[in-house]
């Protein structure tokens, strides 16, 4: 249904002379994939709403989003799946955060196991977007970055005794260093 309503803005926008044909795919692919972003951060606020987690819902996806976007790892076949895939894991995890109480010696495990997991693997490739050797390093550079960043951060929170913060940071680090073992695994 999105894809046709993606098809036909890109249509309207031809026949208005305002796009080529020739860049009409790239205004479908476009605008399908901002309808997404858009439906995806909507339903996340909304799950943060209804578990009483707005803060930690964003300070999750803080976390998650700019490593996920640089280190990659497993991706669902198709966006329908991808955005029901994201809205369970997001509830999940939320689910986790608000019944789960997580110590901090878990924390600093955890921290630990995805750190090192994320640091080891960190970029994985997918199957339709192949990396070659200037964006690999490139994209190995920015993980390294946000995770060394993310680390910080939750040693920061554990020392001033906000366990809470540096449980859900770890919860964003560790789903994605899941996401990057799923997808190496998924490769090989």
């Amino acid at each position: 249904m999105l894809e046709r309503l993606s098809e036909k803005f890109a249509l309207k926008l031809v026949n208005a002379g305002i796009i080529s044909e020739s860049d009409a795919e790239i205004y479908v692919y476009g605008f399908f994939q901002t309808v997404m972003l858009i439906l995806n951060i909507i339903t996340t606020l909304l799950l943060g709403f209804a578990f009483g987690l707005i803060i930690p819902c964003i300070l999750l996806n803080l976390a998650y989003i700019p490593l996920r976007i640089n280190a990659g790892g497993y991706h669902a076949d198709n966006p329908v799946k991808c955005y029901i895939n994201s809205t369970i894991m997001v509830a999940a995890l939320l689910a986790v955060i608000k019944w789960v109480p997580v110590h901090r010696s878990v924390t600093f495990i955890l921290l630990i196991i995805s750190s090192i997991t994320v640091w080891i693997l960190a970029p994985v490739e997918t199957e339709n977007d192949s990396m070659d050797d200037v964006e690999y390093r490139v994209y190995r550079k920015r993980s390294v970055i946000i995770l060394i960043i993310e680390i910080i951060a939750v040693l920061l929170s554990l020392i001033f005794l906000r366990e809470k913060t540096a449980a859900t940071i770890v919860l964003g680090l560790l789903t994605e260093a899941l996401m990057l073992l799923i997808g190496k695994l998924k490769k090989s």
